[in-house]
């Protein structure tokens, strides 16, 4: 599986949320790209969980959510660990941390 990590740093949308995005090739240099991201995708669901698309997320997390705040926990509707994007055709995967990066690196190498 081919990608492309990139740390998250003020230049990057997200950056409060996740620290590394995986960019899977939407043409050019795979070419499979889709394929090799809906297959990171469903790992990713398998191993943490089923996840919205980064821009539902967000909205959820600003919800007012008068039963989270008054048993003082975060909203509990989103996966802390990854989310994803498909906007524009740039097929992309954020991850919380390097624990799950390295979880993910391990499981998938970037081996043709």
């Amino acid at each position: 599986m081919r990608y492309l990590i990139t740390r998250l740093d003020g230049r990057h949308s997200w950056r409060e949320d996740f620290e590394h995005m995986l960019e899977f090739s939407s043409a050019g240099w795979v070419g499979t790209g889709v394929l090799e991201f809906d297959r990171a995708r469903r790992w990713m669901h398998d191993t943490w969980g089923y996840s919205q698309e980064v821009h539902v997320r967000h909205r959820i997390q600003q919800q007012p959510n008068p039963l989270a705040r008054q048993l003082e926990f975060a909203t509990v509707e989103v996966n802390p660990h990854w989310s994803y994007s498909v906007e524009y055709k740039n097929y992309r995967i954020y991850l919380k941390g390097n624990q799950e990066l390295s979880w993910f690196q391990l499981a998938h190498t970037q081996t043709e």
